[in-house]
C-alpha cells in the first residue's frame, strides 16, 4: 500500500493498538495501518502502483479461480499474531475459515496468508521491508513474501522454506509459486506500465 493522506483526520494521528484495531473492526473506506503508534491512510496510490497490484491479482485469481482450494484478495485487512492488523496490496489465503461465511472473522481480516505481495513506493519501501515483513512473518501460514519494484521490472521474493533469503526476478524471469502452481512471469507483472 502507498500511503496517501486525503483530506482524513485521522491520518498522523498517535493512537493505541487498541484504538486502531476497533478503528479497523468497522465499514470505512480508507485502509489505516499503524506505524510506531501513528495511524496512516494508506487508499491512494500512484497509477503504476495500481496498475501493478491489479496485474499481479488478475493474473493469480485467473490462474487459481477454477483450480482451488485457494482465494486471492486486493487491499484486505490481515489479522497479525500479537501486532497490529495490516493491508497488503495482495494476499493469497488456502485457508477456507478465511473466506467461508460462517467461518470467517466479523469483521472480515484474513487470518492464514500463505503469499504476501507489496508493491513498492517511496514512501512506504523502507516499512515495507522492515516493520511490516516482521509482523507478516509472525503469521504462521505465511510462506511467500513477495516485493514488487513500482519503477523497474524487478521482483524480490522471500520464502520461509530457505529463511526468508532474497531471490531476485527481472524481465525474462518467471517466479516459481508451488503454493498455488503458478509460474507468475515477471514481463506479465509490468505488462503495459515500464
Amino acid at each position: 500500500m502507498a500511503a496517501n493522506p486525503q483530506d482524513d483526520d485521522f491520518h498522523g494521528t498517535p493512537m493505541a493498538e487498541e484504538d486502531f484495531e476497533q478503528l479497523v473492526s468497522g465499514e470505512t473506506s480508507y485502509r489505516y495501518e499503524l506505524i510506531d503508534g501513528i495511524l496512516y491512510n494508506m487508499t491512494g496510490s500512484t497509477p503504476e502502483h495500481g496498475d501493478i497490484t491489479g496485474n499481479i491479482f488478475s493474473l493469480i485469481h485467473a490462474h487459481i479461480r477454477r483450480k482451488g482450494p485457494c482465494k486471492v484478495y486486493q487491499d484486505q485487512y490481515v489479522k497479525i499474531p500479537n501486532a497490529p492488523t495490516v493491508v497488503p496490496d495482495v494476499v493469497v489465503t488456502c485457508d477456507r475459515s478465511d473466506w467461508e461465511k460462517d467461518k470467517r472473522l466479523k469483521p472480515f481480516k484474513i487470518q492464514s496468508p500463505c503469499i504476501v505481495v507489496e508493491v513498492l513506493s517511496p514512501s512506504t519501501e523502507k516499512y515495507n521491508r522492515k516493520e511490516k515483513f516482521a509482523r507478516y512473518k509472525r503469521c504462521p501460514s505465511l510462506e511467500v513474501y513477495i516485493l514488487a519494484h513500482q519503477d523497474e521490472a524487478h521482483v524480490e521474493v522471500y520464502r520461509r522454506e530457505t529463511d526468508w533469503r532474497q531471490e531476485r526476478f527481472s524481465s525474462g524471469q518467471a517466479i516459481r509459486l508451488d503454493q498455488i502452481g503458478l509460474d507468475l512471469l515477471v514481463d506479465d507483472i509490468y505488462e503495459g506500465i515500464l
